[in-house]
């Protein structure tokens, strides 16, 4: 990797940073802080995203690829540059940044290699493998080296806290989802998972975004509820029971006035798929379903019906390099309020706490880290 010859002068020679060691084995090191890569940024992290299953993750309860031991684990960010690569730019020293792992290769391939930094590859080739040598340690840190290409300037919003904006990390992910069904204001759009973690916030961004109709579409009726408390009667819940399609086609359909132009599956290791095709079949001729969740189980749709419909049927992983910079742009513009959004905070320190609260996160919660 090149790197300049010695450390940005902003910056500590050493920071404190929580790596994984083996499986279950965390620990809150003191580590060299780095010089900034020809093509990345060294910043001071003002506030960390703490995923819900950040410790199955940990633990090596679920099967990711995560980097080479030891890394520092951690996915997005709020962060100020303190030192900046040759290479770089479009951010300066100063500037605030949001942090995404998202990372893709520059390559001119047309499957180019991509991980999730601070977390797993996206496959198992000497590509993804190089890219995550290279780039493996994440946000649970004091300071962060991270590739340029990865971090968007907050232009317009160094005013706001930055627990507060940390609230685009929560919501850039079902954003992704939003901007590939091609939404359009007026429109009705159903999400599917509307009560999980990414699914309140994709609820809230269909509103942010001109939906006429928001179609929030869970199990829990309280939950549901307070979203349409929240973001207005533009909300219309929608309870289903999850084990009759038929009833809950009716109870979407009749939530929707009818059939709906788009909709989002947000679904998280879901058992059964009986309300993704529920959703699927509350469509209009020529919807469109984006599928961000997952399943245990396949999706069972017969050709006769998918083709008399129109209907199309995407998968979206993440979202377009664009993305955090037009997320930011409407909380910039003041169309998306990020103080909607239930922070919890630890300091660095507190790690442990963290991944045990977040794991109990629901709906519109955040739990942040705070160096």
């Amino acid at each position: 990797m090149a790197i300049s010859d010695k450390a940005p002068s902003s910056a500590p020679s050493h920071h404190r940073a929580w790596r994984l060691h083996a499986p279950g084995d965390l620990r809150y090191d003191e580590v060299p802080t780095p010089a900034p890569a020809a093509d990345g940024v060294v910043v001071a992290v003002e506030a960390a995203m703490v995923l819900s299953y950040t410790d199955k993750v940990l633990s090596g309860a679920v099967p990711y690829g995560l980097p080479p031991v030891p890394f520092v684990p951690g996915t997005n960010a709020i962060a100020r540059v303190i030192a900046t690569g040759r290479d770089v730019g479009h951010v300066a020293v100063g500037d605030r940044v949001f942090l995404s792992p998202h990372l893709r290769a520059d390559t001119p391939d047309r499957e180019p290699a991509q991980i999730l930094i601070g977390l797993t590859r996206m496959g198992d080739t000497p590509a993804t493998h190089a890219l995550q040598r290279r780039w493996g340690d994440g946000v649970f840190a004091q300071i962060a080296h991270w590739p340029a290409a990865c971090a968007t300037p907050l232009r317009g919003l160094d005013d706001r806290p930055a627990t507060e904006l940390l609230g685009l990390a929560k919501l850039v992910v079902p954003f992704g989802g939003l901007q590939r069904m091609h939404l359009g204001g007026g429109q009705t759009v159903i999400v599917n998972g509307a009560t999980g973690y990414f699914g309140s916030g994709a609820v809230m961004l269909a509103v942010a975004m001109g939906a006429a109709r928001v179609v929030a579409v869970g199990r829990n009726a309280a939950a549901l509820d307070t979203l349409r408390a929240t973001f207005g009667p533009r909300v219309v819940p929608a309870v289903v029971g999850g084990t009759n399609a038929a009833a809950d086609l009716d109870v979407i359909r009749t939530a929707a006035g009818g059939a709906a132009d788009a909709a989002l599956d947000l679904l998280g290791s879901a058992r059964s798929t009986s309300t993704t095709l529920s959703t699927l079949r509350a469509l209009k001729r020529g919807g469109r379903l984006v599928i961000m969740g997952s399943a245990e189980v396949p999706l069972e749709i017969s050709f006769r019906e998918l083709l008399a419909n129109d209907w199309e049927i995407v998968g979206q992983f993440m979202y377009a390099r664009t993305a955090p910079a037009d997320l930011a742009a409407l909380a910039a513009a003041g169309l998306l309020d990020l103080g909607r959004i239930a922070v919890r905070r630890f300091a660095l320190d507190q790690l442990p706490a963290a991944i045990a609260a977040a794991a109990t996160m629901q709906g519109l919660d955040l739990t942040a880290i705070v160096p």
